[in-house]
């Protein structure tokens, strides 16, 4: 059971990274004015998920 933590842990962190990434990517577009549709948004993530296999 203890060589599974390892994994679980570097889940959630390179998820908090993706997440951090994406609000700081969000907010320096709002700062910039740029805006995306939903649409836009789900298929950008989409890719990035099919990128990541």
């Amino acid at each position: 059971m203890l060589a599974t933590k390892p994994q679980v842990v570097e889940t959630l962190d390179t998820a908090k990274l993706e997440l951090y990434r994406l609000i700081g990517e969000g907010y320096k577009a709002m700062q910039e004015g740029r805006t995306s549709t939903i649409d836009e948004v789900r298929e950008k993530l989409k890719k990035r998920r099919e990128e990541r296999g």
